[in-house]
């Protein structure tokens, strides 16, 4: 299985190829970075200007074509606080989707911190005991402790690079900016000396610069307080030009490292850190491992211990494609759940349902040939694989079905769907109907919905989305997938989300 993970920060955008032999097991199959600080602007003005998003777009179209000739089966994107802060955020969400056919998934910062240490933790051990993590982007600073495979204690802090320089641009704001940070960072740190985690991890490129100029490339040469503390004294009254001079800071970094380097200090004094160790591994490495994890079934479970056969053939062959991973699973699930709660308004039979399963499960089937009409390559394949003790019309509505997840509305020209009969096209409209708006409410193939409730209102059939997360992009892509819903079931499809307290990290 290979994966592709894309980290839109604040300071600059990652992309990693990988390919999973199963958790906690992967190899490094391409990296790649672009430098576009989308932060500066939108922690100074609130949004994120036209030619920065023209500029994002086109490197997200890169990132995307790089993965898709690695041939990768899913394309994670997440983007952190200059996206997660820019009022105008839905417009860069929308624009990933359509000129990038990226489903960029905005990340709180809580999450941020759970997945970054998903992704330090993925290099350790299993006898490492508790640590903690901090890790310093352009936008926000999250500082996590954890024993085990979740972290127990998560904070993020608005201390990021960027948003230091852009905050504090004068040598006059140098003693205000550290007391900023004094006082923003106390608290944590005092939590953090409370909880006394074993080893300490610095990630981030700023960490790992800083890391470099004090010659610390491993555990062995942790960065240590007392030479950090003349380091950092000696970068906040360099000029910019002596900064860009110096080997891993260079332009790119001259404005940031000064103040990356004051909230380091800082917090390994108040924390009483004597030393950090620094890391390559951070947001993206946390995203791919967060993936395994979350498949790790798919990798693991043995086909024969499915007794249905029907139900372990579709499985062999949707296994065999690449196609049953968490979307699939996610799919199928809500797929389900709007089957049930929409059945007195199809009227289908237990049959129907099992087909509509089987039919979410293989949807992106057709990705094994080409991302292409995808859609198109899964109808072929499920009219063509190996899945046995279907009749003919159980394949055909299965293929018809998946075919119909995505793309053009059915129609008697197209290939099988011109044989059935009314009563048969019937039940494949309103089958793919039901697909088209579950697929969508998984656009980030994230797994975010948690729960739904289907309300018919007189004309109108009102969904109520429970997410872990943020579901917008999930919602606007179901809305846009309602087409043939509102074909099939004659009604309005109205899509909202449920409204929940926030949680504490």
């Amino acid at each position: 299985m290979k994966v592709a993970a894309i980290d839109i920060g604040a300071n600059s955008v990652h992309l990693v190829v990988s390919r999973l032999f199963a958790p906690g097991v992967r190899e490094i199959l391409d990296r790649s970075k672009e430098m576009l600080q989308l932060g500066r602007a939108t922690f100074r003005n609130g949004a994120i200007p036209l030619a920065d998003m023209d500029r994002a777009i086109g490197v997200l179209r890169r990132f995307r074509a790089i993965a898709e000739a690695q041939g990768v089966e899913a394309v994670l994107a997440v983007a952190t606080s200059a996206v997660r802060d820019a009022k105008n955020r839905g417009e860069f969400v929308r624009r990933a989707e359509k000129e990038a056919r990226l489903a960029v998934r905005v990340v709180s910062g809580e999450e941020e911190g759970r997945l970054i240490y998903a992704g330090v933790r993925e290099g350790l051990p299993p006898t490492a005991g508790r640590i903690g993590v901090i890790d310093i982007g352009g936008g926000s600073a999250e500082v996590i402790v954890g024993e085990g495979e979740r972290p127990s204690y998560v904070r993020s802090l608005k201390l990021g690079v960027l948003r230091m320089a852009e905050g504090f641009p004068r040598s006059k704001d140098r003693d205000a900016m550290e007391d900023h940070i004094r006082e923003e960072i106390l608290p944590v740190a005092r939590e953090v000396k409370r909880r006394a985690p074993g080893t300490f991890f610095g990630t981030s490129g700023t960490i790992l610069a800083l890391a470099k100029l004090l010659g610390a490339r491993g555990e062995e040469e942790a960065i240590r307080r007392g030479p950090l503390e003349d380091l950092s004294h000696r970068l906040m009254a360099s000029s910019r030009k002596e900064l860009a001079s110096l080997g891993p800071v260079g332009e790119a970094r001259a404005d940031t490292i000064g103040p990356g380097s004051v909230v380091v200090r800082v917090f390994m004094e108040e924390a009483d850190l004597d030393e950090l160790v620094p890391c390559d591994r951070a947001l993206r490495e946390g995203v791919v491992a967060d993936y395994a994890a979350r498949n790790a079934a798919r990798l693991t479970i043995r086909d024969d211990e499915i007794a249905d056969p029907r139900r372990r053939s579709v499985h062999v062959l949707a296994r065999r494609l690449g196609a049953l991973d968490l979307h699939a699973t996610q799919t199928a699930r809500l797929s389900l759940r709007m089957f049930d709660d929409l059945a007195p308004l199809h009227r289908l039979h237990a049959s129907d349902r099992e087909l509509l399963e089987y039919a979410a499960l293989l949807h992106d089937a057709g990705y094994w040939i080409s991302a292409e009409k995808h859609h198109k390559h899964a109808y072929y394949l499920i009219m063509n694989g190996a899945i046995e003790g279907f009749t003919d019309e159980e394949r055909l509505i299965i293929a018809l079905v998946a075919r119909y997840h995505r793309g053009a509305l059915p129609h008697e020209d197209h290939e099988g769907y011109g044989e059935l009969s009314k009563g048969q096209r019937r039940r494949v409209n309103l089958l793919g109907a039901i697909l088209r708006v579950a697929d969508g409410l998984d656009r980030s193939h994230a797994a975010l919905v948690d729960d739904l409730r289907i309300t018919p209102e007189g004309g109108d059939v009102t969904v109520e989305v429970r997410a872990s997360a943020d579901p917008e992009l999930e919602l606007y892509t179901a809305d846009r997938r309602a087409d043939l819903f509102r074909v099939a079931f004659g009604r309005d499809l109205k899509l909202v989300a449920a409204r929940k307290e926030g949680r504490q990290g």
